[in-house]
């Protein structure tokens, strides 16, 4: 098998060139680096992952084996929840709710953001009377 690399991405992120029996495979560095240290391929639900989050960084101490649940749970504790300060149309008041909820519902065509379910049912059927 002959190695060519490791080149680096637009992005910062380094690959290798595999061939073996004529056949080209490209591998990202760090997997190939935790590969040849494990001395077997990953399976399909394991993934090479940078414990300190610096993909640059490919030290083999910086490396760890994690299965794709457990990294991709790993990367969105990482990620920060946008949160907004929203008025509910239906009683006035101010509440917050993550953004990702009231693009969902903008997205399903759906009125609000309501700061409760009461308020959501009393908005959306405005010939309802109020109780």
């Amino acid at each position: 098998m002959k190695v060519y690399g490791p080149y680096t991405r637009k992005d910062g992120r380094q690959h290798v060139v595999l061939y073996e029996n004529n056949t080209r495979k490209t591998v990202s560095y760090p997997k190939y680096l935790l590969e040849q240290k494990l001395g077997r391929s990953l399976l399909s639900h394991e993934t090479c992952d940078h414990i300190d989050s610096d993909h640059t960084n490919n030290c083999l101490t910086n490396l760890q084996v994690l299965s794709r649940s457990d990294n991709a749970r790993k990367q969105a504790a990482l990620r920060p929840r946008e949160v907004g300060v929203f008025t509910c149309p239906v009683c006035l008041c101010s509440f917050t709710k993550p953004f990702k909820d009231v693009r969902h519902n903008r997205k399903q065509s759906k009125s609000g953001p309501y700061c409760s379910r009461s308020c959501a049912g009393k908005g959306s059927h405005p010939n309802r009377k109020p109780e």
